[in-house]
């Protein structure tokens, strides 16, 4: 994802997309791989994280949900993973569904799409996208 978009969801959305690495303990677990890599998937699925980032966070604020904090946000196997720490079990409900919208939507681009095998990768593309033109 472009930095520019990155940086739109980070300033919206700070408590669950934190940009800064916790001070680290020498002993303890490895950081969260999500303030280091950011968001890992195509500038077509910024609107779908929006609005999924908008309501995690409207739970917290309006119905007392646990605060949600992105791990990870990435594409693997042409859906989108969004590994998160603290969600509930309604806030879990929203993550799952906007994954598999992920599998309807061009990551490149934003329109409908469908998930296709090419070179042995999986992806999520619309037509113009499918035949090769990943602009």
């Amino acid at each position: 994802m472009r930095d520019e978009l990155q940086k739109t969801l980070r300033d919206r959305y700070p408590l669950i997309f934190r940009s800064a690495l916790p001070p680290r303990d020498p002993c303890g677990p490895a950081p969260d791989p999500f303030p280091v890599w950011g968001f890992e998937c195509g500038d077509g699925w910024f609107d779908l994280l929006d609005a999924l980032a908008l309501n995690l966070q409207h739970a917290t604020t309006s119905a007392g949900a646990p605060q949600v904090v992105a791990v990870q946000v990435k594409q693997k196997f042409g859906v989108l993973r969004f590994y998160a720490d603290g969600a509930d079990d309604r806030q879990r409900a929203m993550i799952e569904l906007a994954e598999t919208m992920t599998g309807r939507i061009c990551e490149v681009c934003g329109n409908k799409g469908k998930l296709v095998s090419k070179n042995g990768w999986m992806m999520t593309r619309c037509p113009a996208h499918s035949a090769g033109r990943d602009e």
